[in-house]
């Protein structure tokens, strides 16, 4: 996208969109902005601070707070990576796969590897940066999760696991059975052992104490995304071409879009339809003992198996099956230690 594109894009989203979702300043409001999708790296360099900076100060006007991260490849040159904890600080993120072959630099896995490896260890070492990463689990990756887990508590950096995103191309997913053995197994191999922040893990576990224990709020302030059913007042993706979504899935997908910031377009009614997506959920999902930590799950996931924002994800299993090992945990070590040990986690992944 160019610059002013950019530019008019988020004066639109903060102008005439933010305000129609009820946002504006006081009650301590925030907003976290996510750079994802394609490869930053690409960018040049002015006309990413230039962009960057541009949209904190204007979405300032409309929030209290403005957070921003980025999630990279950490594919390029030392000086173009280190940068980008320049600007960003320790709001980093990419992705892992030591064992497959779904990442590679001139076809060859090996080469993507060591290029990451070499990103990692310069912002180590000149910036004490050490990005959590996502890894994703397709046919292939259930096999190496346990490992990938090892491989972060090792290395001391926060993991997150996510189901390959089909987006309505030919992906080699995983079975539903091989993803409740895989969301299990590892759960039970961090639970209480590991010192570093899983997710969903740590978010699910976090809500299910809350739950438990009959607080009002959440432990942490992390959640959300796939776990909402209120995206379409929550989230909003920006498109290069200015085109607007909910979500970055649903704009993979083309699921419902909301118009184009760079034309000044905005679809009301659809997104007034999609914000309805909690009063709506099916009768499975109302009735769920899981239905405040899940939500219904994941829209777009539901659109893919249903046609309907409304509809169920074909990941109920999976989750359920989480959730159900959850409470075995919870009945066998009680809330205290369980809310401790994860605000100690909390803690060691702040300093």
């Amino acid at each position: 996208m160019k610059e002013d594109d950019f530019k008019k894009s988020v004066d639109f989203i903060a102008g005439r969109l933010l305000p129609l979702y009820g946002y504006g300043r006081g009650n301590n409001s925030h907003c976290s902005v996510q750079y994802i999708g394609g490869e930053i790296l690409t960018v040049p360099r002015m006309q990413l601070h230039n962009c960057v900076n541009y949209a904190r100060d204007r979405l300032a006007t409309v929030f209290d707070t403005v957070r921003d991260g980025v999630q990279s490849n950490l594919i390029g040159s030392e000086d173009r990576v280190v940068g980008l904890q320049t600007l960003f600080g320790h709001r980093i993120g990419t992705s892992v796969d030591t064992f497959g072959d779904q990442r590679k630099i001139a076809g060859d896995p090996e080469v993507y590897r060591h290029m990451l490896s070499k990103s990692r260890a310069a912002l180590m070492r000149r910036r004490k940066t050490n990005p959590s990463a996502v890894f994703v689990l397709d046919a292939q990756g259930v096999k190496n999760a346990a490992a990938e887990a090892d491989i972060a508590q090792e290395s001391n950096y926060g993991l997150g696991f996510r189901p390959v995103f089909r987006g309505g191309r030919s992906v080699n997913a995983a079975s539903i059975g091989e993803l409740v053995e895989t969301y299990v197994n590892v759960f039970d191999q961090w639970v209480l052992k590991k010192s570093i922040i899983i997710q969903p893990f740590f978010q699910l576990l976090a809500s299910r104490l809350a739950t438990r224990s009959g607080d009002s709020a959440q432990l942490f302030s992390e959640g959300g995304c796939p776990f909402q059913s209120k995206c379409g007042a929550l989230s909003l993706n920006l498109e290069p071409n200015g085109d607007l979504y909910i979500c970055q899935d649903m704009a993979d997908s083309d699921q419902f879009c909301l118009g184009n910031a760079v034309r000044g377009e905005f679809k009301e009614g659809i997104w007034e339809s999609l914000c309805r997506r909690s009063e709506h959920l099916t009768s499975e999902c109302q009735s769920c003992p899981y239905r405040r930590e899940c939500e219904g799950g994941c829209m777009s996931e539901a659109i893919h198996r249903t046609g309907d924002p409304y509809g169920r994800t074909d990941l109920c299993p999976v989750w359920k099956s989480l959730f159900s090992r959850i409470d075995e945990v919870i009945d066998t070590h009680g809330c205290d230690k369980l809310r401790g040990w994860l605000y100690d986690l909390d803690g060691a992944s702040r300093d």
